[in-house]
């Protein structure tokens, strides 16, 4: 099977390759970024905002993976318009050359929908993707991922909770908390990521999204039907974030300060974020495995052997 993923050089996406990888599957990395790990996919560089290389890179392909767009939350308030370019008209290259040449569309989306650029426009390709399966019959998977951590993950530039928290631990920094810690959230180790990707691919015709039966009288209704096709994928676990840090202290086995903030802009204070993995469950068999100590173990070996380039600001 043809794989092709846009944005695989980056975290989620580069593991997304190998896991696609490992199965035997032939896989393409579609990425503006050069390549930060190795890994066996097959590499080109094309940008999203650039439609005939899109299609160019999608054409021959069983599968298309859409992980690529710019992310970031307060990171992308002061650049709405950069962020609706790639994400939305970049989207749209996406759905435009699946629509042209059939293949079958597994879009990765986000759970809170919050007032930044960044969370806006990944809902807005969202609602593009129903139209595109209401109206030309798109085959597509839409699916919400979670708090995802792991390796790889970058340090710099949109500062994760995980790396950074535990970068500023090795470097003796204070560990930055937003808001009231009142948030919680659902932390999914990539590995699990992956077995829901490909348990979804394996499922797609089960996992997709369908047309509904019957014709909806309002917009609104309509389009909450659809969105119970949405397959969630997280740990279906949910954990405050300080409860997370001192999880995350356990690990390190360091001294940690912790410092309090007011949230930052284009967040809200106090959300609850956890996944209901059901209908993955039944759908296509999913069943997360890694525990949250086991995999912040990995994770934090990780960024300790890469300290160095972290300092240097290549990670």
């Amino acid at each position: 099977m043809k794989v092709l993923i846009t944005g695989g050089c980056g975290f989620i996406g580069s593991h997304l390759a190998d896991a696609f990888v490992e199965r035997g599957d032939q896989v393409t990395v579609f990425d503006c970024m050069p390549q930060l790990h190795e890994f066996r996919a097959g590499y080109v560089a094309g940008d999203l905002n650039d439609r005939s290389a899109v299609e160019a890179a999608v054409r021959g392909h069983d599968f298309v993976i859409h992980a690529a767009g710019i992310l970031g939350t307060h990171e992308t308030v002061m650049a709405p318009y950069e962020t609706s370019v790639t994400n939305i008209l970049g989207g749209l290259n996406v759905l435009e050359s699946v629509k042209k040449y059939g293949n079958n569309l597994i879009n990765i989306s986000k759970p809170n929908v919050w007032l930044n650029p960044y969370s806006i426009t990944k809902d807005c390709l969202e609602k593009f993707g129903f139209m595109y399966v209401n109206e030309f019959d798109v085959k597509i998977a839409m699916v919400k991922l979670f708090n995802v951590y792991g390796t790889r993950q970058k340090y710099s530039k949109v500062q994760k909770a995980i790396p950074t928290w535990i970068v500023h631990a090795f470097l003796k920094k204070p560990l930055d908390i937003f808001g009231e810690c009142a948030s919680t959230v659902d932390l999914v180790h990539t590995s699990d990521v992956n077995k829901g990707i490909v348990a979804i691919v394996e499922n797609f015709d089960k996992c997709r999204i369908h047309k509904l039966p019957e014709i909806a009288q309002g917009v609104w209704s309509n389009f909450q039907a659809y969105n119970e096709q949405v397959l969630e994928l997280g740990s279906g676990d949910e954990i405050t974030v300080s409860d997370a840090v001192l999880e995350l202290k356990k690990v390190l086995n360091v001294p940690l300060e912790v410092r309090h903030l007011p949230m930052r802009r284009g967040e809200i204070d106090g959300t609850r974020l956890r996944a209901n993995i059901s209908r993955l469950a039944r759908l296509a068999g999913y069943e997360p495995t890694v525990r949250l100590p086991h995999g912040q173990q990995g994770t934090v070996a990780y960024y300790e052997k890469h300290l160095p380039l972290i300092e240097q600001g290549k990670l």
